[in-house]
């Protein structure tokens, strides 16, 4: 059983990783990951997700290119920038497509009470919680990832990737060893005395 300091530990060390090394991962490891994403909690028990795992260079090389393209188009410099960064990964690595089914959210208890607006918060959350567990479990196997949900807001996307319908493209998660030496700073983290607050908002909790 993992105790309170392994967890955090393990949440410490779960990094984003801007490199990888020209390593194979192992189908296994693949599936190890994924069966982590399925014991993730979501709204109303519906398990929103579906996965594509992309190993085809081809398939690879053609989403480096609709990424690329819709960043040339982008008028923020940093945009372009931080797009051509990401593109990188696309090709290193395994790259997992993250699909979502939108409609899920009408097996919520009070779907009808909800707005529209209300459900899909709920269905994101499921489907966060979700990654989540996925980059965990790539940290726990001693791997590195990245979230990259930019990519699959571009519908090029989900055309090259043959997304049905009733599915749609909610992130990509690349699984690989990191070229970097990735450390946990402290620096770069607020801590948690300045985000609490007792009872109402502002009101410390010393």
């Amino acid at each position: 059983m993992c105790d309170y300091e392994q967890f955090l530990k393990l949440a410490r060390n779960r990094r984003t990783s801007r490199g990888y090394v020209d390593s194979s991962v192992p189908d296994e490891t693949i599936w190890s990951i994924l069966e982590a994403a399925r014991w993730s909690p979501s709204a109303a028990n519906t398990q929103p997700w579906e996965f594509i795992v992309i190993r085809d260079m081809k398939v690879k090389k053609a989403l480096q290119k609709a990424f690329l393209n819709e960043a040339l188009d982008h008028e923020d410099r940093r945009y372009r920038k931080v797009s051509e960064q990401q593109a990188g990964l696309l090709l290193e690595t395994v790259l997992i497509g993250v699909c979502g089914k939108p409609a899920s959210s009408d097996r919520y208890v009070n779907s009808k009470e909800l707005t529209r607006t209300s459900q899909d918060e709920l269905y994101l959350l499921s489907m966060g919680a979700m990654i989540q567990n996925m980059l965990l479990a790539a940290t726990a196997l001693e791997l590195n990832s990245t979230w990259i949900a930019r990519l699959a807001r571009i519908p090029e996307v989900s055309v090259i990737m043959g997304i049905p319908e009733q599915l749609e493209l909610v992130a990509f998660v690349t699984i690989g060893l990191t070229s970097q030496k990735l450390t946990a700073s402290e620096g770069r983290r607020i801590p948690v005395s300045k985000k609490v607050h007792l009872n109402r908002y502002g009101e410390a909790w010393s």
